[in-house]
């Protein structure tokens, strides 16, 4: 098994986390540092990762959906002391970890899962997985609106483009993209002079929000 699998399994982190852990030289297996690419026998080998050994477990896989709320932010730990997406979960659950971001002001769908590859899938850039959203508008939706959504707007990282962008109510448009630039729609949003008011994600991948409601969760099949 890939080295970088193994501690992604192992520690309930993607792949890029475990990569870094490597290249950090933090990561030793049979006395010696880890390289990028490297095979190890779960049979033989012994791995530490800082000093800490490492064995082989065996984990139940949990993966859920949970509708965040407004006004929490989707980190583990809040140096600012605000609340947490994890505040939302029971103990039993607290080993989870969010699957990308979804912005402070922002509600909606958010994944948390112990499973390093599907978190990797979900949020490598090479895999362009779509994420659908709803968006609120203090004033009415033009044509030039959803026009410029769908032909792209430049913002500092390059040119961000919706996949799909259709109006659903007289101030509000659904959005699909695969991009995840912080902060993105809202950025679009605000070079076309509209303020977002509300912003819902309702889709990750083939996850639905469906009917939960915000600080509610539910278990889904990971992967």
């Amino acid at each position: 098994m890939r080295i970088n699998v193994f501690l992604a399994q192992q520690l309930g982190i993607s792949r890029r986390e475990a990569d870094r852990l490597i290249t950090g030289q933090a990561v030793i297996v049979q006395g010696k540092v880890a390289e990028l690419g490297q095979q190890i026998d779960l049979d033989k080998d012994r791995v530490s990762v800082r000093g800490k050994p490492l064995r082989a477990q065996q984990h139940d896989v949990i993966t859920i959906a949970l509708y965040k709320p407004k006004g929490y932010v989707t980190t583990r730990l809040d140096p600012q002391k605000r609340k947490t997406v994890m505040s939302l979960l029971p103990k039993a659950l607290k080993n989870l970890r969010p699957v990308g971001r979804l912005d402070y002001e922002s509600e909606g769908l958010l994944l948390l899962s112990n499973d390093g590859n599907f978190i990797y899938k979900l949020t490598h850039p090479k895999y362009e997985k779509q994420k659908e959203y709803r968006l609120v508008f203090q004033k009415p939706v033009t044509k030039k609106l959803i026009e410029r959504f769908g032909k792209g707007i430049r913002l500092e990282e390059g040119v961000a483009k919706a996949d799909s962008v259709k109006q659903i109510e007289k101030n509000e448009i659904e959005v699909v993209i695969h991009q995840g630039w912080n902060r993105q729609l809202r950025r679009m949003a605000e070079t076309c002079h509209y303020e977002v008011v509300k912003l819902i994600r309702t889709r990750v991948g083939n996850v639905q929000l469906d009917d939960l409601k915000p600080g509610d969760w539910r278990y889904i099949k990971g992967g």
